[in-house]
């Protein structure tokens, strides 16, 4: 701040020759200026000038992050990958004992395949029953609509009316004939 001050101070003078200028920004010479030809020039730290850039510190933090997610995830699989083969080893076929049924996840030979078929994948007979609760399910359905269009289909044909249904207003017509009846002592 102290310089600028002097450069306003300079330019209310109207003193803007170099000499001047210098005398009064550095009035001493404290070893850190050398004299040329009249004028004075700083020798600071060999004049390097900082290129501005944009800041790559998020780069560097995503960078330091998935590094270390992936490592925490990497190194406990490679190390049970590791430990399954050296120590588990694969499987081996072996003649099936009388009267034993093999389990479904049995049959894989990587002891890491046998972990994930019994713990995480649905086995086949699984999969198969779902399906097949999805085939009834939909043929259920299938049937439900096909009954309420013979319904529709037996009100339009007899102009009988619905009365399980709440979107149609109830007729006068039919009001009016079990009256007619209570009146003649049909109805009890």
């Amino acid at each position: 701040m102290a310089v600028w001050s002097r450069f306003l101070l300079a330019a209310n003078q109207k003193v803007f020759h170099p000499n001047v200028l210098f005398k009064k920004l550095l009035p001493k010479n404290n070893g850190n200026t050398i004299n040329i030809q009249e004028g004075i020039v700083r020798s600071m730290s060999s004049h390097h000038v900082m290129d501005v850039t944009p800041s790559r510190w998020q780069w560097h933090k995503t960078k330091d992050w998935v590094h270390f997610y992936f490592f925490v995830g990497a190194i406990p699989a490679l190390i049970i990958i590791l430990y399954a083969n050296i120590f588990i080893g694969p499987a081996t076929l072996e003649p099936i004992p009388e009267g034993y049924i093999p389990k479904p996840w049995e049959y894989y030979r990587s002891p890491i395949s046998r972990f994930l078929a019994r713990y995480c994948y649905p086995n086949a007979q699984q999969e198969y029953e779902k399906y097949l609760h999805y085939i009834v399910t939909v043929h259920e359905k299938t049937q439900i609509k096909f009954l309420e269009e013979k319904i529709k289909q037996s009100i339009k044909k007899y102009g009988d009316y619905p009365y399980w249904s709440y979107k149609r207003p109830m007729r006068a017509k039919y009001i009016h004939e079990l009256r007619e009846m209570y009146d003649e002592n049909k109805v009890l």
